[in-house]
């Protein structure tokens, strides 16, 4: 079984390395495959610019359109609070569920504020934001309980909330590829992120998934007053798929030390 790690100082050059190691695969692919990014909204233009010419000249979706299934960076900016974010997402999430890419009229960001329970839709970004807040304002308060999924379970009291819908979802090659996001703080007032994939397609989905994931930690941190941390992503299984020859010619171009063949 192969297994990747990387350490990257930010989101262009973490998805070069994995990509760099994941092409000297014999399969392109490797298992439990771990990335870290040191600050998670740093790229690298030429690189970014590099994956975002591959992705049109394949006709698929630009690292920016997956960055916002999963969290969209324009309307928080121009929201005056969380509330006004999700009321603004949502009303506009009749219009995102129309195209086909959305499977089942859902992204990622739609599970993270709207997760469907016996109650109710339930926020769980929200539910995030107030318990930092809390614990942030009692002496002791614990720095690591602060998790949101997309896979199991309903229970709205649970520090552990989900993206996954347990008798929805069951196409295991579908959406959502995201399970869990967890959240943790530290003594230097930094907020980190772990996030797990099932699986991923480091193509046509890696370099979009850690920009968002990057903007979500970035934003969850702002709305508690938290530094930006490190974001971790684990993938169950991660794939280097084709178009390879220009994945190839990236490696080449931005790691000449990489030998490649």
């Amino acid at each position: 079984m192969t297994i990747i790690t990387v350490q990257a100082p930010n989101v262009s050059t973490a998805w070069l390395s994995a990509a760099a190691q994941l092409h000297a695969q014999p399969r392109r692919e490797a298992f439990h495959a771990v990335v870290h990014i040191d600050d998670p909204v740093a790229e690298n233009p030429e690189i970014r610019t590099a994956v975002d010419g591959i992705l049109r000249g394949e006709n698929l979706q630009t690292i920016e359109t997956v960055a916002n299934t999963i969290f969209p960076a324009g309307i928080a900016a121009s929201s005056h609070s969380h509330a006004e974010l999700v009321e603004r997402y949502l009303r506009i999430l009749p219009v995102l569920r129309r195209f086909p890419k959305n499977e089942r009229g859902a992204t990622y960001f739609s599970r993270l504020v709207q997760y469907p329970t016996k109650n109710g839709p339930f926020d769980q970004i929200g539910a995030v934001i107030d318990r930092v807040g809390i614990e942030r304002r009692t002496p002791g308060g614990k720095r690591a309980r602060y998790e949101v999924g997309v896979a199991g379970g309903d229970d709205t009291e649970s520090t552990a909330n989900q993206i996954y819908i347990p008798g929805t979802d069951n196409n295991p090659m579908a959406f959502p590829c995201l399970s869990h996001c967890s959240f943790q703080f530290d003594r230097n007032d930094r907020l980190h992120l772990l996030a797990t994939y099932r699986s991923q397609y480091l193509l046509q989905r890696g370099y979009g998934n850690y920009l968002g994931l990057g903007r979500l930690l970035a934003y969850v941190a702002q709305q508690t007053n938290l530094q930006v941390g490190q974001l971790t992503v684990v993938a169950g299984l991660v794939r280097l798929e084709n178009p390879i020859l220009p994945v190839r010619a990236i490696i080449k171009q931005f790691t000449p030390s990489v030998p490649v063949r």
